[in-house]
């Protein structure tokens, strides 16, 4: 394994919640034990953008970041270490709870590791 592939798997991972969110978002969002309304369809749809243009960021970084690819693993380890950090604590306080919540829990922590582990020079 290496950082190009750690990007590279974040990306489809970030693509399959961007599309829950976009076109599947109430089951999405039901997943999650989110009591589903019209108002969250919505935020649940700009996540579904934001998960799609990460992952278009993701996808491409490899490719593009030149001398700067390391910093950008590092980059993406801190933030796959905050959204760890929250998801955790939204899983603990009650918040979310259900497949969707753990599993990505556990997935952007692993990815959090992957940058962090893969980019230190």
């Amino acid at each position: 394994m290496n950082l190009r592939i750690v990007f590279k798997a974040q990306s489809i991972i970030l693509l399959l919640n961007a599309i829950g969110g976009l076109f599947l978002t109430s089951t999405f969002l039901s997943q999650a034990n989110f009591s589903v309304t019209a108002d969250l369809i919505t935020l649940g749809q700009f996540m579904g953008m934001t998960f799609l243009i990460i992952s278009i960021w993701s996808w491409r970084i490899p490719e593009i970041a030149g001398n700067a690819f390391n910093s950008m693993g590092k980059l993406f380890a801190i933030g796959g270490g905050l959204w760890t950090l929250i998801i955790l604590y939204h899983i603990v306080v009650g918040a979310v709870s259900g497949p969707t919540a753990y599993v990505n829990v556990i997935l952007t922590a692993l990815f959090a590791l992957g940058f962090y582990i893969y980019s230190r020079d």
